[in-house]
């Protein structure tokens, strides 16, 4: 921009750490406790607490004289929940176990819900989001008995509500990544998806143009949650490549998808895609498809005239 002088393009710092605030984790009571035994609430939060203390992204918050918090934990003061300092971070969660017995073979499952929350929630780096999980355990019963049963249910739960928690940690410690630390998380195929699905994502919002070779693949994986958030990172580059991955991968006897291509195509934009859209409109067997293409294709030429006059595109 021309008069702009000399801006620096550098990334913002990453937010400071949050404090940690209460972990509270209700156990909730089986009806059979000799089979299902109860898990222990708080030992599962002083799990979470090390695991959070761990991630980097959270620090414990300095001790004060009045300070007593679940789980060992700081109360938030006044002063973290008026938004003039780091925020706070509180977890809440429940946990319950079964277990199952049928022929000398037992199955332990273990459901976890988990409420992470930030105090103030507009407190940068902060986190607001409801996790839920099940997992289970499958063991033998032999003539000697089963396992210790409230040793299992306890590791079960634990290992649940540790991989619910950690899962959201990356994807928080993955917004604060590099470009290289991105990439990487996009072309790992050992990783989570729902790591892999963030780093997609922040690939279109912080505009990282040099991924979308990366990305276009993406459009056709088996996973259709890969597939769309390759898609809406593809539009946020604005990468008219992907209009034609689109057009020639995709069928078009499949409305749903069809849907969502039109509407991914006329945010591209182009002339490709105008020509795809002009030939969908016309060409389509279902009428209602053919009806979102024309629409679609107006909404390209509104943006492409209102660019070339210099004027704001209209908004829908």
């Amino acid at each position: 921009m021309a008069g702009s002088g000399c801006r620096s393009r550098r990334p913002p710092p990453p937010p400071p750490p949050l404090l940690l605030g209460p972990i509270l984790i209700q156990a909730a009571p089986s009806a059979e406790e000799q089979s299902s035994p109860t898990p222990d609430g708080p030992a599962i939060a002083g799990r979470l607490r090390s695991v959070l203390l761990d991630s980097g992204l959270v620090v414990a918050p300095k001790p004060g004289p009045s300070d007593a918090g679940a789980s060992g934990t700081s109360a938030p003061s006044d002063e973290r929940s008026s938004g003039t300092g780091p925020g706070t971070l509180r977890v809440v969660g429940l946990v319950a176990t079964e277990m199952v017995e049928v022929d000398r073979k037992g199955l332990c499952r273990a459901g976890v819900s988990l409420k992470v929350d930030t105090r103030p929630s507009d407190a940068p780096g902060a986190l607001d989001e409801d996790l839920s999980a099940t997992g289970e355990e499958r063991f033998e019963i032999t003539a000697a008995g089963g396992p210790d049963r409230r040793a299992l249910a306890q590791r079960v739960a634990e290992r649940t509500a540790v991989d619910l928690l950690s899962g959201l940690l990356a994807r928080a410690r993955l917004r604060r990544a590099t470009p290289a630390e991105i990439h990487t998380a996009i072309v790992g195929d050992g990783g989570a998806a729902a790591v892999r699905e963030e780093a997609i994502r922040l690939a279109g919002q912080r505009g990282l143009t040099a991924e979308a070779p990366t990305l276009l693949p993406l459009l056709d994986d088996p996973e259709e949650s890969i597939r769309d958030a390759a898609l809406g990172a593809l539009i946020a580059l604005r990468d008219q490549r992907a209009v034609a991955q689109l057009a020639r991968h995709r069928s078009l006897r499949d409305r749903r998808e069809m849907t969502k291509i039109l509407e991914a195509i006329s945010q591209i934009g182009g002339e490709e895609a105008e020509q795809y859209l002009s030939f969908v409109a016309d060409a389509h067997e279902d009428a209602d498809i053919r009806q979102q293409a024309r629409e679609a294709h107006d909404r390209v030429l509104r943006h492409r005239d209102a660019r070339d006059s210099g004027s704001r595109p209209p908004v829908h």
